[in-house]
């Protein structure tokens, strides 16, 4: 055998051994389950511990991701990138990242104590996790995976909604009157916007005001960025804010407690779910005064926006109760099930269908907006506690 076939044939010999590690290698990758972030619907199942993900055409399961006993997942999102899922962990105090394309469970980190609701920046560069019993924000880098920074000195953080060039972020304190200011640059809180002045102490009533505090949920951003709407529980406000100078410019009296505001989507109407007297109020945007206040159901727990149409979950009636936002009226009520609890929904990007959280029956329930139908998926996971689409503007939680 001459010198030049050995070589030949040792040659040969390496590059089919190349192969055989290049095959072992790719048969090791994680294969790849969602194409298109756009194309599921995430299922945070509280009590399975996950988060399940669902076809939107097919309605069928694509996968779920175990996250560890203990867990009690809150919140579900997509970063505005599509790369990442995130979740923060009620009782194990983490943060859960997960590669949306292969559904794997990259990285958990540790943050604050019972962990809820959750903000991506813009840029999804940043992922801001709330911390209801520890008041405080952790600020988690998306680029090294890391959390590199706590804020401190909330009150019962819940929402965090940046402004549109990802530079401030406004926190809305549960357990205050005030809206706080985040430089994201820094990632330090700047200020302290108190939506409404306090009455007086002679005028406390001790059961409304000194008990468990009812203040705010949210700082929702107008779709054209020009306004913050905080509704306050407590007071029976919403506060508009401009965030140009970060004051409270106007205050609207609504209902008892009100919940949150929830924004229509062509951002001529805001809703409040008015728990102490289980009434809706509709905000009309452009003239920021109240346009209708119409009866709804008890326990509302969100607002969604569908084919002209808003749709009041009503958490412990099963109901959901429906209104025409051309008209101001009521237009039905749906009726989910009996002896059902119903939790928060998310609305597709077309503005046609709501996929409703029933914890109860562990399913998602499917709304054709249009015609008012609806379909249950089951065995989505256990205790599903909401749902979230990639681009969708009804992304929100408890």
């Amino acid at each position: 055998m001459s010198h030049v076939f050995r070589r030949l044939l040792a040659g040969a010999s390496a590059a089919a051994a190349a192969a055989l590690v290049s095959t072992a290698v790719d048969a090791q990758a994680p294969a790849v389950k969602i194409t298109d972030p756009t194309s599921v619907v995430m299922i945070v199942n509280r009590d399975s511990n996950e988060v399940a993900f669902m076809d939107v055409k097919t309605k069928q399961m694509v996968g779920k991701v175990f996250l560890g006993n203990n867990v009690n997942p809150h919140m579900v999102m997509m970063s505005p990138d599509g790369r990442y899922v995130v979740t923060g962990g009620t009782r194990a105090n983490k943060a859960y990242i997960i590669d949306a394309r292969t559904l794997q469970l990259v990285k958990v980190i540790p943050v604050d104590i019972a962990p809820e609701h959750l903000s991506f920046s813009p840029d999804s560069r940043w992922y801001y996790q709330g911390n209801p019993q520890g008041d405080s924000i952790a600020v988690i880098d998306m680029q090294s995976l890391t959390k590199i920074k706590t804020i401190p000195g909330f009150a019962e953080p819940l929402n965090v909604t940046f402004l549109p060039d990802g530079s401030k972020a406004y926190v809305g304190n549960y357990g205050a009157h005030w809206i706080g200011v985040v430089d994201v640059r820094r990632h330090e809180l700047l200020k302290k916007i108190q939506v409404a002045n306090m009455p007086g102490i002679a005028k406390l009533d001790p059961d409304k005001y000194l008990s468990e505090i009812h203040g705010i949920n949210i700082a929702a951003l107008s779709y054209d960025g020009r306004w913050l709407y905080a509704a306050d529980g407590d007071l029976g406000v919403v506060a508009v804010v401009d965030p140009r100078e970060d004051k409270v410019v106007k205050t609207i009296r609504v209902g008892k407690d009100p919940w949150r505001i929830y924004l229509s989507h062509d951002g001529k109407y805001g809703i409040t779910p008015n728990n102490g007297d289980q009434t809706i109020s509709i905000i009309d945007l452009q003239g920021q005064k109240v346009a209708a206040t119409l009866e709804a159901g008890p326990d509302m727990t969100g607002v969604n926006f569908a084919a002209g149409k808003a749709f009041v979950i009503s958490s412990s009636s099963g109901f959901v109760y429906v209104y025409d936002l051309k008209t101001l009226r009521p237009a039905g009520r749906m009726k989910i099930g009996t002896n059902i609890q119903l939790e928060t929904a998310t609305t597709d990007t077309a503005d046609q269908t709501l996929y409703l959280a029933d914890s109860t029956e562990n399913a998602v329930v499917v709304i054709d907006a249009k015609n008012q139908t609806f379909e249950k998926v089951r065995n989505v996971g256990q205790y599903p506690w909401g749902t979230h689409i990639m681009d969708s503007k009804d992304n929100y939680c408890h």
